[in-house]
């Protein structure tokens, strides 16, 4: 009995805390209905989701437009960048029935929480006979552009025959989201930047060659992107390369954003970041127990590779960061700082995470034991997908206060505590 209670209970918190999205139009900061979103976006030639990724509410409001956007436009594409080019048979062989989702999620390469946040607009789509477009680069052709540059993919078929990577504005916002990580040169942060890039091409390419590819006489479909919000915010990355491309195409967008209170505070975004904004509740997960990750070939040896360092470094203290002994804070929330594990990350990489370039001599990761070569896989308990994910969850980290970053080396697994860093925030 009173196990049940205690369920019930944390049931009852769950739902408490769950804050419900709403939709902001930016031009006047109203709140607005999916309906009379979708009504305004109906007779648009392409409309971008950008989304925050791993947040449910964002997710469920996208499927809701999408939903209502398919009932004013039958002759809807989804175009996602949650799938890579080299798995579009898979995906539509599995949306026309000719293989179960077993063998099209073993093909696909399914993105983390795939089952929560994008299976329903998949299915959604099967159900409705929607055509869904593998729109990205692949991650391993991305990550070979940050390695060697574009030039080294060029002609590969899963990737824009055509890219570029200009030092604008959209490169600027780059170069913030990537302030301050250590041993960042000029020319390796351009090879970052041409990675990023090559995927916003491809995704921009693949939507504009499909709508090539229809006959004339067909009806005009509605181009639904799906994608990070960092992507399309300000109608830049894949957006702007579809305008390259098709400068007469009617391109919205929509960002997400969260806040504190979604039922009353204003919206942070600034107003040219697109039409509208989904805004969501700030959501905390709770900090994870530290140990080896069950499963793994070499679980047995799972905390020796990333094993704390010797006595002469103060491996202990994030051991010693709890709730009734916290680790030490600034006094006052400095706006000139971000969060910072004191690590340079890689961009891209095959293995799933973020792999880590190098790390700082006595920086929060080095005294948490991670080195360079091992791979970010989860922060704070969030499967970390890519460089952009990486730092959309770092961002949201408490300097001085405790994180779990769990880590691969070696095929095995485990959850480090480390005490949040600081980096100078540029201007």
């Amino acid at each position: 009995m009173r196990l049940h209670r205690f369920v019930l209970l944390l049931a009852l918190f769950a739902a408490a805390c769950a804050s419900p999205a709403r939709i902001v139009r930016t031009a006047d900061g109203a709140d607005v209905s999916v309906g009379a979103v979708a009504a305004d976006l109906a007779d648009a030639d392409v409309v971008a989701l950008g989304e925050l990724h791993q947040t449910p509410a964002v997710h469920e409001t996208h499927l809701d437009l999408i939903q209502a956007l398919h009932a004013r436009r039958p002759q809807l594409v989804i175009a996602m960048e949650m799938f890579e080019r080299d798995v579009q048979t898979a995906l539509l062989r599995y949306l026309t029935g000719a293989i179960d989702e077993g063998d099209f999620l073993a093909a696909a390469r399914p993105w983390p929480d795939y089952k929560r946040d994008y299976r329903p607009v998949v299915e959604y789509a099967k159900a409705n006979g929607i055509v869904v477009l593998a729109a990205n680069a692949p991650r391993k052709l991305a990550a070979k552009v940050a390695r060697e540059g574009a030039a080294a993919v060029k002609g590969d078929a899963n990737v824009a025959r055509d890219t570029t990577a200009p030092e604008d504005a959209y490169y600027a916002e780059f170069v913030k989201a990537m302030d301050g990580h250590p041993g960042v040169t000029k020319e390796f942060l351009g090879r970052m930047y041409a990675a990023q890039c090559i995927k916003d091409d491809t995704m921009a390419e693949s939507i504009t060659d499909y709508l090539a590819s229809l006959r004339i006489d067909e009806p005009k479909p509605l181009v639904v992107l799906v994608c990070g919000r960092m992507h399309s915010d300000h109608g830049r990355g894949a957006v702007q390369r579809i305008k390259n491309r098709r400068p007469d195409l009617d391109c919205r967008v929509l960002s997400a954003d969260t806040v504190k209170n979604p039922s009353s505070d204003p919206f942070p975004s600034p107003r040219d970041v697109g039409s509208y904004v989904v805004v969501v509740g700030e959501v905390e997960r709770p900090v994870m127990a530290v140990g080896p990750v069950i499963g793994s070939a070499k679980d047995k040896d799972a905390a020796k590779p990333v094993a704390a360092k010797p006595a002469d470094k103060p491996a202990a203290a994030p051991a010693k960061a709890t709730e009734d002994k916290p680790a030490a804070a600034p006094a006052a929330v400095d706006e000139n700082v971000r969060p910072a594990l004191g690590l340079m990350p890689e961009y891209g990489g095959d293995e799933g995470g973020v792999k880590v370039g190098s790390v700082r001599d006595g920086g929060a990761a080095d005294v948490a034991g991670i080195e360079a070569g091992d791979v970010l896989v989860a922060l704070n308990g969030k499967a970390i997908k890519d460089i952009e994910h990486y730092t959309e969850l770092l961002d949201a980290l408490t300097i001085g206060k405790a994180a779990t970053v769990r880590v691969r080396r070696e095929g095995a697994e485990v959850d480090l505590q480390v005490i949040v860093g600081s980096r100078p925030r540029s201007r």
